[in-house]
């Protein structure tokens, strides 16, 4: 196959780009590779979480999360997302033997955190 097997970048297009790149810093507290005005790129062991503002003044966000974020303590992860007033939905179980649970980002973006089997 012509391309590599692994994803590099992943991209978040958000109306209130302001805004929501704040919320992005706030909430996850990922190190910043770099950042300008229309810009924000978050370094995350091997993929690249991209956030960009959208080119059109409405967006209707996806019915469902296109990836997940891995943690080792959903319970504890849970308990940060309430505590820092963000919008989440109750943990539940997943196939594989995975737990997770729904967050939302001030743009109405379903977000993703699962552990994963050992």
């Amino acid at each position: 196959m012509l391309v590599k097997n692994k994803i590099n970048n992943c991209f978040i297009h958000l109306v209130d780009f302001k805004s929501s790149k704040e919320w992005y810093k706030r909430v996850f507290g990922f190190k910043v590779k770099s950042e300008e005005d229309d810009f924000l790129e978050f370094d995350l062991e091997g993929t690249t979480l991209i956030l960009l503002p959208a080119q059109v003044k409405e967006l209707n966000p996806l019915p469902y999360s296109v990836f997940f974020f891995e943690t080792n303590d959903i319970d504890q992860t849970y308990q940060q997302l309430v505590d820092m007033e963000v919008d989440v939905d109750d943990i539940r179980d997943f196939p594989e033997g995975m737990k997770g649970c729904h967050f939302y980002d001030p743009e109405g973006n379903i977000l993703l955190a699962c552990t994963t089997p050992n």
